[in-house]
């Protein structure tokens, strides 16, 4: 292998087949995360506080790629700028070069550029530089090379591009509408005969010359595009001289299509190890996130990456990430799945889960920040609640206020106090320059609307997306974090329909879930798991199935309590709750694990009355599993005596009955404690 291109400059001879080689096109020219890419491109939006387009450049030097060529259009400065302040300007392995071009408005135009440039001179890698993967690259390479190699087959010598899979069902969750693909393959030689983005189509067509003229043809929907691929220099050349390749879907149906002649032809590699994602929409940016912060693209994790100012990160158990300068108030608590970025200071009784915390940042006490992506600088006051949403730099969330899911609040956006963020708006600092708009309301009357509907402090406008825009591109920026939209067309009946398909969706996730939870437990049994690893397996499950963690208790609870029951099912009851007795206390550190706030408690006691419902042993044996409980302190008295206390349904009241002598015991006790301690005073 060769060392660096510019050892070339240096009189060094470098063979052209030696140099591996990659384009990253750092533009994503279909999509717009408006209004975040507004002020920056939406390669360095920050990845557990990393920008996307490192993971990507981490990426392909770990792989072996010798020489970059970063493509940059849409605010290529601020990239320019990045790359050459952070560590890869001083990279030893790899030569990175960002090309700028303001003119381009399509992939096509950009790799007609680089052909322009004549920079590429061996097999190359393209990929997007909002991509996130482990894969191993020189495999795939070894593969192409091999194929063009082969004299035998005239299909193979004449390949241009190794299309990169990975086998995900549909459903996954990460997979969304726009990465759903429909393939035929020649099963024998990898050979793509037909490629299709679904997009939703409830039905799909094959030209009639794919089956007739091949004998060995395989159909795959399971299949996950990547969106990498290595190609060859004549790829560049083909998008030269044909100005309708406007993506890489256009050049590939555009081969498919003419290859009888044209006389090429494309590939696939589906790898079965390894982590890709790509960051297309908001539903992606926090499903990557996810993936990223449980350890699933490793080793491109948070600790072992550093940002321009070197920043270090240490990992803790539950996957939380701090880094040096955290203060953390008395009585904070950071639950699971959490990176806080260094400088930010956190106050008393606040709950963060779930989330990324930013550089800088000042959260107040009392908050609750579930399932949100904070970036730096941002100020949430005392008493907020953040759910879903993404809150970028320099913003400002007054005390008492609430953002509902789905919301993007765009950079020095400021609201509250005391208010409540529409599910799903999307706010900005300036006000839309709308000559329209402007001549029905004037400037007071949008500040009066402004601090109306988002506080008296507030500087926040709502984002109207440009009335040419292309309507997937919409749909794309609606979709956020999966919180679809419905349109205004849909009918009543259709409504109604996609809301029932919906709820059975959900049933089959959480049943499948279940099924697997249950799988689990039973193989950590046999292969003696040690509660940390199955904790990552129970979350990993978790995020796959994208189950509520509300719903993880209580399903935790019950397949501690099945499993037992189901293995010694022909014994007497009090064999049996024997078993479920020692199962509590083996996984006893995991119950705590999930199972540790009067809400989680909640949640358990609700999810083992369901239980007691639909299984007669349960039933029969639920005061003593709610006293093992209460004895192991997993259950709290004042929790127990709270729930049967509550409004009861008419199904759920001979539960409570059943379980009174209980309550009336555990009231009995505490009135004697606190006469003993009034007693001693």
């Amino acid at each position: 292998m060769a060392s660096k291109s510019r050892g070339k400059q240096r009189g060094e001879d470098i063979q052209q087949e030696d140099v591996f080689q990659a384009v990253v096109i750092a533009d994503s020219f279909n999509v717009r995360f408006a209004p975040i890419t507004n002020e920056k491109p939406k390669s360095l939006l920050p990845l557990a506080n990393i920008p996307i387009l490192d993971y990507t450049l981490e990426f392909l030097v770990t792989a072996g790629v010798q020489e970059i060529f970063v493509f940059c259009c849409h605010l290529a400065d601020q990239i320019r700028t990045h790359i050459r302040q952070s560590k890869w300007s001083e990279c030893s392995s790899c030569t990175i070069t960002p090309v700028l071009s303001e003119s381009c408005m399509s992939m096509g135009d950009a790799l007609r550029e680089i052909h322009d440039k004549s920079v590429i001179r061996s097999d190359f890698v393209l990929v997007f530089g909002d991509t996130v993967a482990n894969l191993r690259l020189q495999d795939v390479l070894q593969e192409h090379k091999k194929r063009l190699q082969d004299k035998t087959n005239p299909q193979n010598k004449n390949s241009v591009m190794t299309m990169i899979f990975q086998k995900v069902p549909p459903g996954h969750r990460s997979r969304n509408k726009e990465d759903d693909i429909f393939l035929a393959v020649d099963q024998t030689s990898n050979r793509v005969l037909h490629y299709q983005r679904v997009r939703e189509q409830s039905k799909l067509q094959i030209p009639v010359d794919v089956l007739a003229d091949n004998l060995d043809v395989q159909l795959r929907y399971d299949l996950l595009d990547s969106q990498i691929s290595v190609c060859s220099p004549e790829v560049l050349a083909l998008f030269k001289d044909n100005f309708d390749y406007l993506n890489r879907d256009h050049f590939v149906k555009g081969l498919l299509d003419n290859e009888d002649i044209m006389e090429k032809t494309i590939h696939m590699c589906v790898l079965n190890d390894g982590y890709t994602g790509r960051v297309s929409n908001l539903q992606m940016y926090d499903t990557v996130s996810r993936d990223v912060i449980c350890r699933w693209s490793y080793p491109l994790v948070p600790d072992t990456q550093t940002d321009n100012q070197g920043q270090i990160i240490s990992h803790n158990r539950h996957n939380i990430y701090t880094s040096k300068d955290v203060m953390l108030a008395k009585g904070c608590v950071l639950e699971q799945n959490v990176l806080v970025g260094r400088g930010t200071r956190i106050g008393s009784n606040t709950r963060i889960t779930d989330s990324v915390i930013g550089k800088d940042c000042k959260i107040g006490s009392d908050v609750v920040i579930e399932n949100a992506y904070i970036w730096d600088g941002v100020t949430i006051e005392d008493q907020c609640c953040v759910d879903t949403a993404v809150i970028c730099d320099n913003v400002v969330v007054y005390a008492c206020t609430s953002v509902g899911p789905g919301c993007v609040l765009s950079y020095n956006v400021k609201v509250g106090p005391s208010v409540k963020i529409e599910a799903r708006s999307r706010l900005q600092a300036a006000k839309d320059m709308d000559d329209d708009f402007g001549d029905e309301l004037t400037e007071a009357d949008q500040d009066a609307v402004s601090m109306i509907n988002y506080g008296s402090k507030s500087q926040a406008f709502l984002h109207q997306p440009p009335e040419d825009s292309d309507d997937e591109d919409n749909d794309l920026v609606q979709d956020m974090f999966g919180l679809g939209i419905q349109s205004e067309s849909s009918t009543e009946a259709s409504s109604l329909s996609e809301r029932s398909s919906d709820d059975e969706a959900m049933l089959d996730d959480e049943e499948l879930f279940y099924s697997e939870l249950l799988d689990t437990f039973v193989k950590a049994k046999e292969d003696n798991y040690n509660t940390e690893n199955l904790i990552l397996e129970i979350n990993s499950l978790k995020h796959t199935y994208n189950i509520a963690i509300r719903d993880l208790y209580g399903m935790v609870m019950k397949g501690l309590i099945e499993i037992p029951l189901r293995d010694s099912q022909d014994l007497e009851p009090g064999a049996q709750l024997a078993n479920v007795k020692k199962n509590f206390v083996r996984y006893k550190p995991l119950i705590l694990n999930y199972i540790k706030s009067e809400e989680s408690q909640l949640d358990c006691l609700h999810a083992l009355e369901d239980f007691a419902l639909s299984n007669k042993t349960v039933s029969t044996l639920l005061v003593k599993l709610l006293h093992i409980l209460y004895d192991a302190d997993i259950l709290s008295e004042v929790v127990l005596i709270k729930w049967h206390n509550m409004e009861k349904e008419e199904e759920y009241k001979a539960i409570a009955k059943q379980v009174a002598p209980l309550i009336k015991w555990l009231e009995e006790a505490e009135e004697e404690t606190s006469d003993e301690e009034l007693g001693s005073d």
